[in-house]
């Protein structure tokens, strides 16, 4: 039987290796020409608790994590309680041990085989860990899946050490080998054959890096930032690319050092960016509002993880919004970006670095856990961009005395708002920035004449900025009974929901940009629906709910709201649309 999806679990403690195996298992998947969905769960701990990496592909359309799964690979018996709601009697579950007694699991539908996993990794001599290599070969036999794919990328995962990639391929071999006997004795049923399109046109990245290519791709050359999960992925993966794109990775000894060292890398013309989460980014918020003032171009990062304050470190939310939106004190300019899948990601962090310099202001992008540590496939994109400087002055622009005509003037009013810029050194064209209110030339002034002149030439650049901004996705029924909106990493879940019969009847707009508001976009997509509008968003107070009623003359909206740590998922939204029943980690008002 050839199989389109399969939708993978392994659990283990944290420190067993299962984020490596998972991800080694996504890899191969995509090799077979898969799209390829690999969402992480983990606590905030080095060791212990529970850990589980899952993967979902398919032949189309694996967008986002499935409740229901096909296969999980446990390592300790214990974890089984935490997936009953997985688990049905289509399900396999393989257990880490000698011996499994199913009777102490009254509430268990489904087949569990005891493997000892690590005998196998320890009979080829290697480390107790490639148990996890071992669980990936049992799978690859189950799925049916190319051997030699999946020993090619086991080899190239530990290139590094040469022994332990050789010992990893005979785990995996033996490991495919035992679940080739037990099919044929009849121990194991496999699911089928997992097709191989032959076809490997795509990407497998984590939302972290689809950002930190998108910046590199529009030139950014300096980041800094101080590690806070779950934005500290880019900080590594940047890190890593120093040797071989021109950019500077400063690890700052803190968040305020962190946007500062940025600044401080505009300011002297550089493309530049920081990123932390919610308590990183509060220490953040005075400079933001420097950058404002002073019309310095910065990207910002806003990683969300559930809170307040420390929350549950290695949680998803988007209980952030609020506090972006308002983020620095006093009146300035911003843009919030919200990207939703991985290669939104890519295209908006690249947008980002160039809305900055061009519009000298700062950019947001609010993204979360659940998306920025979740590996998704996207297209490959184009390796050669090409990339043109935004208001700035050049040396042709200049003679002996200053400018070819009149004088520099670093904060010139203009009608759209926008002042040339000029590199610290370029002759003639000195410039000054403070974080006092200014005049043209960038003295400080306290006159009200002179501060209701800056305030409103800061103002002016949004009417241009309007017809840069991404807009409004519509997608699914043309005439819904339902139509739902999100903002961010939620549009994944909803691309999924929208694959099944039960949203024949059902819309989606997905919001990429919530600052400035898309308005008149939006009104435009809902006139003449006559359908149930919700929101769904993962906080508990209905933030974008709020500034959709704020900024917009929508009729009555309702909210969907998660706030556990946990993202959406597809199957209970279906049930929604079905029987208006919601499960009780959601709430509807």
């Amino acid at each position: 039987m050839d199989l389109e999806s399969l939708n993978w679990k392994i659990a283990a403690k944290a420190g067993e290796g299962v984020m490596s195996s998972a991800k080694l298992f996504a890899k191969a998947c995509k090799r077979q020409g898969l799209s390829v969905f690999n969402y992480y769960e983990y606590p905030s701990l080095i060791k212990g608790g529970l850990q589980s990496g899952l993967v979902s592909a398919a032949l189309q359309g694996a967008t986002c994590q499935r409740r229901h799964l096909d296969l999980l690979i446990i390592f300790h018996e214990k974890f089984i309680n935490d997936h009953l709601a997985e688990l049905d009697e289509n399900s396999l579950v393989i257990i880490n041990a000698n011996a499994f007694d199913a009777s102490k699991y009254p509430e268990l539908k489904t087949k569990v085989v005891a493997i000892n996993l690590t005998k196998i990794a320890r009979d080829q001599g290697a480390n107790p860990l490639a148990s996890n290599i071992a669980a990936i070969g049992l799978s690859a036999c189950l799925f049916g899946m190319d051997l030699g794919i999946m020993g090619r990328v086991a080899v190239e995962e530990f290139a590094k050490n040469k022994e332990a990639a050789e010992k990893n391929l005979l785990v995996l071999q033996a490991a495919f080998k035992l679940a080739q006997q037990m099919v044929d004795d009849s121990s194991l049923t496999p699911f089928g054959n997992l097709i191989n399109t032959g076809v490997d046109e795509q990407i497998l990245v984590s939302g972290n890096e689809a950002i930190g290519l998108g910046a590199l791709a529009a030139g950014l050359q300096f980041y800094s930032a101080y590690p806070m999960t779950p934005a500290t992925g880019l900080l590594h993966f940047l890190a890593e690319q120093q040797n071989d794109y021109p950019i500077v990775v400063k690890h700052a000894e803190d968040e305020i050092a962190a946007i500062n060292h940025a600044l401080g890398a505009s300011f002297a013309g550089v493309r530049a960016m920081t990123g932390s989460s919610g308590g990183g980014f509060a220490l953040m918020v005075e400079a933001l509002s420097f950058a404002g003032v002073a019309e310095i171009p910065l990207v910002v990062l806003e990683a969300v993880r559930q809170g307040p304050a420390t929350g549950l470190p290695t949680w998803t939310s988007q209980g952030d919004l609020n506090f972006i939106l308002g983020a620095g004190h006093g009146d300035f300019l911003r843009v919030i970006l919200t990207p939703g899948d991985v290669q939104e990601h890519f295209v908006l962090s690249k947008l980002a670095v160039e809305l900055a310099e061009k519009y000298q202001l700062p950019v947001l992008i609010m993204s979360d856990k659940y998306i920025l540590e979740t590996n998704q496939t996207m297209p490959k994109m184009l390796l050669k961009q090409e990339n043109k400087r935004f208001s700035m002055l050049n040396d042709g622009q200049l003679g002996e005395t200053g400018l070819t005509e009149g004088e520099y003037l670093r904060y010139k009013y203009s009608e759209n708002g926008i002042s040339p810029r000029s590199i610290p050194g370029q002759v003639n064209a000195l410039q000054l920035s403070n974080s006092y209110e200014h005049d043209e030339y960038g003295f400080a002034i306290e006159d009200a004449i002179t501060t209701k002149k800056m305030v409103d030439k800061r103002a002016a650049k949004l009417e241009a900025l309007q017809k840069d901004l991404p807009k409004p996705l519509y997608l699914g029924s043309k005439n819904p009974e339902k139509i739902l909106i999100s903002f961010g990493s939620t549009i994944n879940v909803l691309r999924d929901l929208l694959l099944d019969e039960a949203a024949a009847k059902t819309a989606v707009i997905h919001l990429p940009c919530v600052c400035p508001f898309p308005a008149l976009e939006l009104e435009g997509l809902l006139e003449g629906k006559n359908a149930e509008v919700f929101v769904l968003e993962g906080n508990a107070t209905g933030q974008l709910a709020a500034l959709i009623k704020r900024e917009t003359n929508l009729p009555k909206l309702r909210s969907i709201l998660r706030y556990d740590g946990r993202p959406f998922y597809s199957e209970e939204l279906v049930e929604f649309l079905k029987n208006q029943q919601l499960n009780e980690q959601y709430r509807l008002i």
